[in-house]
């Protein structure tokens, strides 16, 4: 009686447009800066600086009380899309997740991921078969898993090989979230392209990293939030999660 599967970008893109609706916080939901990746966990201050690579006054994370806070506290609500326990929690900070949503290759099929050291496991092309030493020779994953058949199960963007906003699909929260520009900050890190909401880090899909990611990590400070997106190659990392919807029939 239930549809369970993969977030997409187009949900993510709903939750995140309710929250900041009259029917949510409408403001920045606070990150999830708990950096043992426990759920419902908020940041006691909103960060004021971006990722630098160290844990700073100005982007503090850890699991200790003094630093973040339960989803069942006054804090903690703070990272919820509602203000209030009732809402949905780590859509900002916790983990990158992945949407079940991929840019096609030039022949209009769903890419597999970057390689064969660094793909999906679904069967599809790889953007750059020959990137990070890969010496396998593979252009493509033909013994994986199917992809899914159903489009309501899975979004779909035109191939593009320069990271281009306008194949956004309308109402995704990707493109519209523009205009981008580039921003520094620290000596310690590279450059982040950040969108005009919140200030939040955003790389749409291009060959290389065909898959899409939402939310950012629980250290990544002012560049986390509802709106953050980025790209990858579909593999498993220790930052890197996904979220089930539950839809009734």
């Amino acid at each position: 009686e239930y549809d369970s599967h993969m977030m997409k970008n187009t949900e993510w893109g709903a939750v995140a447009y309710l929250q900041h609706s009259a029917y949510g916080s409408h403001e920045s939901v606070r990150i999830n800066n708990n950096s043992y990746y426990k759920t419902g966990y908020s940041a006691i201050n909103e960060p004021s600086c971006g990722n630098t690579g160290v844990n700073e006054e100005c982007n503090q994370y850890g699991n200790t009380d003094d630093i973040t806070k339960s989803w069942n506290t006054n804090i903690g609500e703070k990272a919820s899309t509602t203000g209030n326990i009732s809402g949905i929690y780590d859509m900002s900070g916790g983990a990158w997740e992945y949407m079940m949503s991929i840019m096609l290759d030039k022949n209009s099929n769903p890419m597999s991921g970057r390689n064969s050291l660094y793909n999906s496991g679904f069967n599809g092309s790889f953007g750059c078969p020959t990137c990070d030493e890969d010496i396998s020779g593979l252009t493509s994953l033909t013994t994986g898993v199917l992809f899914p058949t159903n489009a309501k199960y899975m979004d779909t963007y035109v191939y593009s090989d320069n990271n281009s906003y306008n194949y956004r699909i309308l109402g995704d929260a990707t493109g519209e979230m523009g205009s981008f520009i580039i921003k520094s900050y620290s000596s310690k890190v590279d450059d982040r392209q950040i969108g005009s909401w919140y200030e939040d880090e955003a790389w749409f899909v291009f060959p290389n990293g065909p898959w899409f990611l939402r939310g950012h990590t629980f250290r990544s400070g002012a560049g986390a939030g509802m709106f953050s997106f980025s790209n990858d190659g579909g593999y498993a990392w220790s930052l890197y999660g996904f979220r089930l919807v539950l839809a009734c029939q």
